[in-house]
């Protein structure tokens, strides 16, 4: 394996952390809120099966407009979240 070709897999790699990281922290959140999937879904104009992909960290195109619906719906700072997230992130 090339360095070239390292870099990108320790990147893919990286990021693939840091997704799952995000998605716990947004599942923790719907949670304590005591909301539905469905619910959640309704609020931020998401599908289910989208906020689903994200809690489980599988939605490789979580793009800065959808994470930040999420956190205006749960009332938190988008910067906390992703603080946490590069925080949980020990790759």
């Amino acid at each position: 394996m090339s360095q070239s070709e390292f870099n990108k897999s320790n990147l893919k790699q990286k990021l693939d952390n840091f997704l799952q990281c995000i998605g716990k922290e947004m599942s923790e959140l719907r949670k304590s809120h005591n909301k539905s999937l469905k619910t959640v879904a309704k609020a931020t104009k998401m599908s289910p099966g989208i906020i689903s992909k994200v809690e489980k960290g599988q939605y490789d195109n979580l793009c800065l407009t959808r994470l930040l619906r999420l956190c205006k719906y749960y009332e938190v700072q988008i910067a906390d979240v992703i603080t946490r997230g590069e925080k949980c992130n020990t790759i």
